[in-house]
């Protein structure tokens, strides 16, 4: 989805840069490339930083995954006991 939005970005950065009646962008133009610009790299952050919260996430969950079947081989062995 975010690749989507970059894509979409990049493509209507090419449309402004492009469609331009003249040989040379006016600063209306220009000052809109330079935002559009601005906005690419913030959203291009923000993917990393959701990346990085992706990858931490995922490893607290592996993290719990490997205690929750410590605890559950351990109840087992409680479980077994008590039957003897």
């Amino acid at each position: 989805m975010t690749k989507k939005i970059v894509s979409s970005l990049l493509i209507l950065l090419f449309v402004i840069f492009s469609a331009g009646c003249t040989k040379y962008a006016k600063d209306e133009e220009i000052q809109q490339l330079n935002s559009l610009k601005a906005e690419v790299e913030q959203l291009e952050k923000e993917i990393k930083a959701k990346e990085q919260e992706k990858a931490s996430l995922q490893n607290e969950i592996a993290q719990k995954d490997q205690k929750l079947k410590e605890l559950q081989a351990e109840k087992e062995k409680v479980q077994q006991r008590l039957k003897k």
